[in-house]
């Protein structure tokens, strides 16, 4: 009998061995796509930056050259419209960058 229970007991710690491997390896697959997936996100948001900066270089321009046809009111509301789109473009790259820049990491064990 004393065999059976030191078999059973045996078989548990391997149970609860293989278990712990299991979840250590999980935490390492974890951390490695975490990785991954922060230098792929790194990426394209660089990427966004550099063809929103390409689109406005060749917008502006010609926005600048529309406006100038306008009468005083409507160039009035078309700086009014233009300030309000670069205040929005500033918060969406300010979020962009703290997605990127401020993300939380927590350490496992």
């Amino acid at each position: 009998m004393a065999d059976v229970t030191k078999t059973v007991k045996d078989a548990a710690y391997v149970t609860v061995g293989l278990g712990v491997l299991a979840i250590q390896k999980a935490q390492v697959a974890r951390r490695d796509l975490t990785k991954q997936v922060e230098t792929q996100f790194s990426a394209t948001t660089e990427q966004v930056k550099g063809l929103s900066k390409k689109v406005e270089d060749r917008i502006q321009p010609a926005l600048a050259q529309i406006e100038q046809t306008f009468p005083a009111q409507a160039k009035d509301l078309v700086k009014q419209a233009r300030t309000a789109a670069e205040n929005l473009q500033g918060q969406v790259l300010n979020r962009t960058n703290g997605k990127t820049n401020g993300a939380k990491k927590t350490k496992a064990a």
